[in-house]
C-alpha cells in the first residue's frame, strides 16, 4: 500500500482544510498596502490560482485537482466574467472542466467582495464508454478577500448540472489566492 493511498478519500474536506490553512497563513502575514475603505479596485484582470474539490451527487464520487481562472470586470460594479479551468483524475480517466460564469459584484467593504453568478460549463473526459464532451451550467458564489491592492484569497462554492449523460449534479468548492494585474 502506497503511503499516499487514502490521502484524498474526502477531497472536499481536503479542499476546505487547505483553504482554511491558506486563510490562516494570509491572516498572520501583515497586509501590505491594504486598500482604503471604499477605494475602487483599479485592475484590468485577476489571475486566480488554487484547488478545486467536487462531489458528484448522483454518482457519490469525489475528486480534487488544481484550478486556474482569469477574471475581468467589463461593466464596473455590475458585471464580472470569469474564465475558469480545472483538471482532475476520476475512475482512471483524466477530466478537464471549463466554466464561464457571469457574476454581479457586491463590495461589502474596501477589502471584501461577494459575487453570485451563473454560467455555462464544458467538461471533457478520457474515460472509455463515457461521452467525451458535456455541456452544463453552474451557479457560483465567489468570496474575495483583498489583503493588499494586488493580492488576496478567494473561496467559491458552486452547484453544477451536466446536461448530457444523465444530468449529473455536483457541488464543489474552489479556493486559493488571486493576483490583480494593473
Amino acid at each position: 500500500m502506497s503511503r499516499f493511498e487514502g490521502m484524498f478519500e474526502h477531497p472536499l474536506a481536503t479542499a476546505v482544510g487547505g483553504s482554511l490553512a491558506l486563510w490562516a497563513l494570509l491572516e498572520i502575514t501583515p497586509a501590505i498596502a491594504a486598500p482604503d475603505e471604499g477605494a475602487e479596485q483599479d485592475h484590468l484582470v485577476i489571475l486566480e490560482l488554487g484547488a478545486s474539490g467536487e462531489r458528484e451527487i448522483s454518482e457519490h464520487t469525489s475528486h480534487i485537482g488544481p484550478a486556474v481562472g482569469l477574471e475581468i470586470e467589463p461593466i464596473e460594479n455590475w458585471l464580472e466574467i470569469e474564465l475558469g479551468a480545472s483538471t482532475y483524475r476520476s475512475q482512471g480517466a483524466r477530466n478537464w472542466e471549463i466554466e464561464l460564469p457571469f457574476k454581479k459584484p457586491f463590495r461589502l467593504s474596501g477589502t471584501i467582495e461577494v459575487m453570485p453568478g451563473l454560467g455555462p460549463t464544458w467538461t471533457h473526459t478520457t474515460q472509455s464508454g463515457a461521452q467525451s464532451g458535456t455541456w452544463g451550467a453552474a451557479a457560483v458564489i465567489d468570496l474575495f478577500v483583498w489583503r493588499s491592492r494586488r493580492l488576496g484569497w478567494f473561496l467559491e462554492p458552486s452547484y453544477g448540472i451536466a446536461l448530457g449523460d444523465g444530468s449529473k449534479k455536483s457541488v464543489g468548492l474552489t479556493g486559493g489566492i488571486f493576483f490583480a494585474a494593473p
